[in-house]
This record gives structure tokens, sequence and C-alpha cells, in this order.
């Protein structure tokens, strides 16, 4: 199962700059991946696992932070479908299963 996190979080000033970041830390340190700058995923091998991250995960919201979680299948996130423009330049993709085998 794959953890989905998407959320917004404002960063007009500098202490809702530290907020958010401090939000992204916790989460790298969880161990999720950035997929862009607001959008992390992280592999649970069991639903307990899943639970047990979400459980953590709300304590860790800022208070003037909007996050959603979804929770997907193998499968589903297997169909996940990357797009880039023309202008495209080298972005480097983050090993998704290169820690858990």
């Amino acid at each position: 199962m794959w953890i989905l996190v998407a959320f917004d979080l404002p960063v007009l000033t500098q202490k809702q700059r530290r907020i958010a970041n401090g939000f992204r830390e916790y989460l790298k340190n969880t161990g999720f991946v950035m997929l862009q700058k607001s959008i992390y995923c992280y592999y649970a091998c069991t639903k307990e696992r899943s639970d047990s991250v979400e459980d953590d995960m709300k304590k860790h919201i800022p208070d003037n932070g909007h996050i959603s979680v979804l929770f997907l299948t193998d499968r589903m996130f297997s169909m996940t479908k990357n797009y880039y423009g023309k202008l495209k330049t080298d972005i480097e993709q983050p090993g998704l299963f290169d820690n858990l085998f």
C-alpha cells in the first residue's frame, strides 16, 4: 500500500516558511519521498503500518495547514504516469523502490 500526502501550507512569512519546511523535513525523516514540492509518498508493507504512519502524521500537521492523505494499492500506484513539457530540465526521479528490497 502507498500513502500519498498532498498539502497546502501558507508560506507568506518567514515563520510560515519555517513551519512548512519543518513539515517537509518531518515527512522525509519518516521515510516519505518527495514527488513534487508538496506531494510526498511512502510505501507501507501492511495496512497496520499505514495506519501507524497516518496516526503519527496527524500529530505533526501544522495548525494552519490543509493535508490530504490518499491510500493507493501497489497496482493503482504502478499506473502513475508522469508527463513533462518540452522545456523539461533534468529532474532526478526518486528511487521509490531503492530502500524496500
